[in-house]
């Protein structure tokens, strides 16, 4: 097959992440550096939000704190995620006690913090299969 013949496809669309945590610092700062990577991010600082922007939005990857103020935690929105079905990646994290790996291994990876943005930017990559970081 010569080169001539072969047929470029135009990137993907940015995935889409939706960045479910309480405190205001940490959520923009992650936000922020997903943005940067020309990822598209929505926020959320509790369970309930985020579960009416999953009702509403098509999302490839949920960064979810485990530990969220309200009725519902981060782990039931994981859960939830999970008992609907929904094609969604998930990367969990908590500076809390954690249930055991046990627990959490058919939802996602864990990363504990504090966590450098580089390595929450890598593992997000990996998780959605996304070889670069998407450019703005």
């Amino acid at each position: 097959m010569s080169a001539t013949t072969v047929t470029a496809f135009p990137r993907r669309t940015p995935p889409a992440i939706l960045v479910i945590e309480d405190d205001a610092l940490t959520r923009c700062l992650i936000s922020d550096e997903l943005r940067a990577r020309g990822f598209k991010v929505l926020e959320a600082s509790a369970a309930h939000d985020a579960i009416l922007v999953l009702d509403a939005v098509r999302i490839d990857l949920l960064f979810i704190d485990l530990h969220l103020p309200g009725v519902r935690s981060g782990l039931d929105v994981a859960r939830l995620v999970r008992s609907r079905k929904l094609p969604i990646q998930m990367v969990l994290t908590s500076g809390k006690a954690i249930p055991s790996e046990h627990d959490l291994s058919d939802l996602g990876p864990f990363i504990r913090k504090p966590y450098l943005a580089a390595r929450v930017i890598d593992l997000v990559s990996r998780c959605l299969n996304w070889p670069d970081a998407p450019q703005p």
